[in-house]
């Protein structure tokens, strides 16, 4: 039952988590204990010569390690000293892995939103693409959803947003937060007046569609 879509973090419930990890992670605890790993392609930690290893590296986790599901985070970022060219060529790359793998791509996007719903469209991308940590406004949210973005909620956000995101657009996630997913569970449940148990159930029917229904 996965409900965690994107963390950095695991609990004693790994089928829970989707751990993000990138080339860096591959000896930690956490990535050899793992259940439901995405490989990540960060903005943060591109460098020209790093570049080909790191896409070496999301190969051969993508062909080898069947517990690969997704892959991200991985985006676009204008506030860091990144190289922009640097970032969307690594981004690309990355879009070309998702629709090679047939995988959902779990998305970092800072002060980039009109690039990447435009980038989206470019791409003629058919993968499910999610705005991780999502802190937008609501008007936001509703030129992501409008461009068949999935929106992933963690321990900030606006409630607005959360409360008009329809069910099937909706996850969860705990990134760095220490908290747990159940408990983002209980106050997304009592902001949208459902219950947690049927709130859980609509995230699982969409965790199921997107990463295990292919």
């Amino acid at each position: 039952m996965l409900l965690d879509i994107h963390s950095h973090q695991l609990t004693d419930h790994p089928e829970h988590v989707l751990l993000n990890c990138g080339m860096q992670d591959c000896h930690t605890p956490e990535f050899q204990q793992a259940r439901y790993l995405s490989v990540s392609l960060h903005p943060w930690y591109l460098t020209e010569e790093n570049l080909p290893g790191q896409l070496e590296w999301m190969a051969e986790m993508l062909a080898a390690d069947s517990r690969v599901i997704a892959l991200g985070e991985a985006g676009l970022d204008k506030c860091c000293p990144v190289s922009y060219e640097l970032q969307r060529t690594a981004f690309l790359e990355t879009v070309r892995l998702s629709e090679q793998y047939q995988l959902p791509l779990i998305l970092h996007i800072v002060k980039t939103s009109n690039e990447i719903i435009a980038l989206r469209h470019e791409t003629s991308a058919s993968q499910p693409w999610i705005i991780h940590g999502f802190r937008g406004k609501k008007e936001l949210a509703a030129s992501y959803l409008r461009h068949g973005f999935y929106l992933s909620f963690g321990e900030k956000y606006q409630p607005q947003a959360l409360v008009s995101t329809p069910s099937d657009r909706l996850l969860l996630e705990t990134d760095t937060a220490p908290v747990s997913v159940l408990q983002l569970a209980e106050k997304a449940a009592s902001l949208r007046g459902i219950s947690g148990r049927e709130l859980l159930h609509e995230i699982t029917e969409n965790t199921n569609r997107l990463f295990f229904s292919r």
